[in-house]
C-alpha cells in the first residue's frame, strides 16, 4: 500500500523534470559543425607571442649571475594575463655571471602573470623547464683552468618565485681539467 501512494508523486515529479529541462537539438543551443571545425576556429583565435622574464642567481660556477630570458607561447587573444596564465613554449635566456655566461634554449612550462605589462611576466609563480645549455666560464671561476666551455643539459624549477637549477656539463674545448662539471643554483625568476 505504501509503495503505491509514492508511485503517483513519483512520476508526477518525473514528468515535471522532463518538461523543464531543456530539449537537446534546440535551435542556438548546440553547434551542428563538426568537432574538427570547432578546433580549427579555436586555434584561430589564439596569438603567438614573445614574452620576456628574468632571473637572479647565486649557483656554481658563475658565483652570482643574472639573466633575461623569452618564451614563446601560444595564448587565447582575448588573454591579456593580468592575473595567472599559463605559457608553455620554447625558452631562449642568456644569463652572463661573475665567472661565466651561460645561453640556453629548450622548452618550459610557466604559470605567470603580466599584470599590467605587455611583454614581460611580473611574476612567475611555478614553472618547470629543460634546457641545453652552452657555458663559458673566465678568470675567477673555480676550475683549472678557469677559462673553458662546456656544453649540457640543465633542470630548471620555480615556486612562488624561487628558483632551482640543476645541470650536468661536459666540457668541449681541448684544455686539460676535468671533463664533466655539475652546475648548481637557486635564486628569484625563471
Amino acid at each position: 500500500m505504501k509503495t503505491r501512494s509514492l508511485v503517483v508523486p513519483a512520476a508526477l515529479l518525473a514528468g515535471c523534470c522532463l518538461l523543464a529541462a531543456p530539449k537537446a537539438g534546440a535551435a542556438g543551443d548546440a553547434d551542428d559543425r563538426p568537432l574538427i571545425e570547432r578546433v580549427r576556429e579555436e586555434d584561430e583565435q589564439r596569438k603567438t607571442s614573445w614574452t620576456g622574464f628574468h632571473r637572479f642567481r647565486a649557483g656554481y660556477p658563475q658565483t652570482i649571475s643574472a639573466g633575461l630570458g623569452v618564451i614563446r607561447a601560444r595564448l587565447p587573444e582575448s588573454w591579456e594575463c593580468v592575473t595567472v596564465c599559463p605559457f608553455r613554449g620554447l625558452v631562449l635566456q642568456l644569463e652572463p655571471g661573475l665567472h661565466g655566461a651561460q645561453l640556453s634554449a629548450g622548452f618550459a612550462t610557466l604559470m605567470a602573470e603580466k599584470r599590467h605589462r605587455k611583454r614581460f611576466l611580473a611574476d612567475i609563480y611555478l614553472a618547470f623547464g629543460v634546457k641545453g645549455v652552452l657555458l663559458r666560464t673566465w678568470d675567477g671561476a673555480n676550475l683549472a683552468p678557469a677559462d673553458r666551455t662546456f656544453a649540457g643539459i640543465e633542470f630548471s624549477y620555480t615556486v612562488t618565485r624561487i628558483n632551482f637549477s640543476l645541470g650536468t656539463l661536459r666540457r668541449v674545448d681541448r684544455t686539460p681539467g676535468d671533463d664533466w662539471i655539475v652546475s648548481i643554483g637557486a635564486g628569484w625568476g625563471f
